[in-house]
């Protein structure tokens, strides 16, 4: 029954973290369009959230112990930070010169495959096996998603540079899980405990070399950025990285040691596009969705709720399905 609960609770962790971590494509995709430099915007989105989160864990008597474990491991933190955050964030912004935010979005879901099929290479434990049942369902999500982009595609008329896009936002979505998962199985072999803002804290804390190399880089290009910029860098750093960054991370950790709940739970990242798409219609006018979008929001559906049933009849059982 405790099972089923925490199961429940990082599904609705992960669902809202969708809707937040989807505003990065969408605020991305306006600071491309006004003209923001992409090197300031990889940057100042985790520059904001060093003090957003460095505040919550004060106030939270957190900040002391998580600087203590930073200090102890801090190429730990070096290197998984530079991977799953500064090289997840410059692959997005420079994307964003190319492509609009839906397809980014779109595309960026290889990473709920990509977590399942890296696996092996990742924990020691039964952790590496890969679960058929959900990769099958993964693939399903992963057809509704990209369907929902074929009445769009055909009007994009830069074909070279939708392709580099797309080579960009693929290494993101591997370095995501990457770097999520290998930061928390090195802190369980170090039996060192941090919770998801702490862990999302020490990551930011980790690219912060990367982050001075992009402020020099923006700076050398376009200048200081502006004020637009910054506010714009500012929100994106609450709603994706404090609210969306975080809650993602609390989820797959209430079910870490579940390889078809975290399934699961990464799977709910593919309503990222839908809650991007809603976000660029109100926001920049774009179109209702064809019969092609329907299609693949139906796939998803079909794909999440499939998901979730087999995760729920997995924890009633105890094994994994097959």
């Amino acid at each position: 029954m405790l099972r089923q609960r925490k199961t429940l609770l990082a599904v609705i962790w992960g669902v809202t973290a969708s809707l937040f971590l989807s505003s990065t494509f969408i605020i991305n995709s306006i600071i491309s369009g006004s003209g923001g430099h992409w090197a300031w915007t990889a940057a100042l989105r985790s520059i904001f959230l060093i003090p957003i989160l460095g505040i919550v864990l004060f106030f939270s008597r957190q900040l002391s112990s998580t600087i203590i474990i930073v200090k102890k491991y801090p190429l730990l933190f070096l290197k998984w930070g530079l991977i799953g955050f500064g090289a997840l964030y410059t692959a997005l912004a420079l994307a964003s010169l190319w492509s609009p935010g839906w397809l980014i979005a779109a595309t960026f879901q290889i990473n709920i495959l990509a977590g399942i099929v890296l696996a092996p290479f990742i924990y020691p434990d039964h952790r590496k096996h890969i679960p058929k049942r959900p990769l099958i369902l993964t693939l399903v999500i992963l057809s509704g998603v990209f369907i929902m982009q074929f009445e769009k595609i055909g009007q994009l008329n830069t074909a070279g540079n939708i392709l580099l896009s797309f080579f960009l936002v693929l290494i993101g979505a591997v370095v995501w899980p990457l770097g999520n998962r290998k930061l928390m199985i090195d802190l369980e072999h170090r039996n060192m405990h941090m919770n998801a803002l702490q862990r999302v804290f020490g990551m930011t804390l980790g690219c912060l070399p990367l982050l001075v190399i992009l402020c020099l880089w923006g700076y050398h290009q376009a200048g200081p950025p502006s004020f637009p910029q910054c506010e714009a860098s500012f929100y994106s750093a609450i709603f994706s990285g404090f609210l969306g960054g975080a809650g993602f991370y609390q989820a797959m950790q209430l079910v870490s040691r579940n390889t078809v709940a975290l399934a699961a739970i990464e799977a709910t990242q593919a309503l990222e596009i839908l809650f991007t798409m809603l976000g660029e219609m109100m926001l920049k006018g774009l179109p209702m969705p064809g019969i092609y979008a329907r299609l693949g929001l139906g796939l998803i559906v079909i794909g999440l709720l499939t998901h979730f049933l087999n995760t729920w009849a997995h924890n009633r059982t105890n094994r994994v399905l097959t």
